[in-house]
């Protein structure tokens, strides 16, 4: 298995969590995606996931999702790696799923846990997985969405038996608690932080590998995680402190994803900032306020 990693060579670097974009009645606007998938790459980002919540997955027909998938690897050309959402409530269905993903060009899965809260269950839903199909395994640690936890012994333990699963995406609040407890219990799973990259720098400090998350400008990302594993600490923060205003204006639930497809529409990656029904769409207020943060940041016109 092949992904991108860090200095410990650990899964690792900075991940694009992809939107999906629609026109603005709401269609599948796949030369849009093409035209993200080629802006990011020239970001410097180490690879995408396409199909998570922030993909609007739960909104698309299969071959919707299909096309997304197809469309983004065949725009990538083997520049980065795609990875894409996957997982279900059932887990033959999860498995099937996944495979469906893999066959279609995908790199690795990201799959949340199943919804019940049982270790013995949870680890029986990956170890499916990785027999059936071998390839890396994000999980999805994000317990305000899916419900359900994943304690740190229980991801040392299916890191240590299965190959397959090679990093966390650990978006589980407090997040930094978690990557102490993990480092403490001597595992070497990969480690990636999310949650808008709010916390990144602090995960870094604490031992974690990079990011996964869909922050508008992700190329700050790629500056910080880059002068962090350079030793050039100061610069790293300052990136992050200076992003900030950023980082705290677009993880707002419920208009988050809005506003980041509005900021991708401002720098030309996408046609429409629109987000599906009943998804919420930006307005004058929130347009004004973005251009406000973006002011601050030194991003207008960025």
């Amino acid at each position: 298995m092949t992904y991108p990693t860090s200095p410990a060579g650990r899964f690792g670097g900075v991940h694009t969590i992809m939107p999906t974009p629609f026109t603005d009645s709401g269609a599948l606007d796949l030369p849009s995606l093409e035209r993200l998938t080629d802006f990011l790459i020239g970001l410097g980002v180490d690879g995408f996931v396409v199909l998570g919540v922030l993909g609007e997955a739960q909104k698309l027909t299969e071959d919707e999702r299909d096309a997304v998938l197809t469309t983004t690897v065949s725009a990538a050309a083997g520049r980065v790696p795609v990875f894409a959402g996957a997982g279900g409530a059932g887990t033959e269905m999860a498995v099937a799923r996944g495979r469906r993903m893999l066959q279609l060009g995908a790199a690795g899965l990201m799959v949340a846990p199943p919804p019940v809260q049982s270790d013995a269950v949870i680890r029986t839903f990956y170890q499916r997985h990785h027999e059936a199909l071998g390839a890396p395994l994000i999980l999805h640690d994000y317990p305000a969405v899916t419900g359900i936890s994943l304690n740190a012994e229980l991801v040392a333990d299916m890191h240590e038996a299965f190959s397959s699963v090679v990093v966390i995406k650990l978006e589980e609040t407090p997040s930094l608690p978690k990557v102490s407890r993990l480092r403490a219990l001597g595992s070497n799973i990969g480690i990636v932080g999310g949650l808008g990259g709010s916390f990144l720098l602090e995960e870094l400090m604490r031992g974690a590998d990079g990011i996964m998350t869909g922050l508008s400008y992700p190329e700050l990302l790629v500056q910080i995680v880059g002068a962090w594993f350079a030793g050039n600490v100061e610069e790293a923060q300052r990136v992050f402190y200076g992003a900030s205003p950023l980082l705290r204006y677009e993880f707002q639930p419920g208009i988050g994803l809005a506003i980041r497809k509005e900021v991708y529409r401002r720098r030309g990656a996408i046609a429409s900032a629109h987000v599906r029904h009943p998804g919420a769409q930006v307005d004058d207020a929130i347009r004004a306020e973005l251009t406000a943060v973006l002011r601050a940041c030194g991003l207008e016109g960025a």
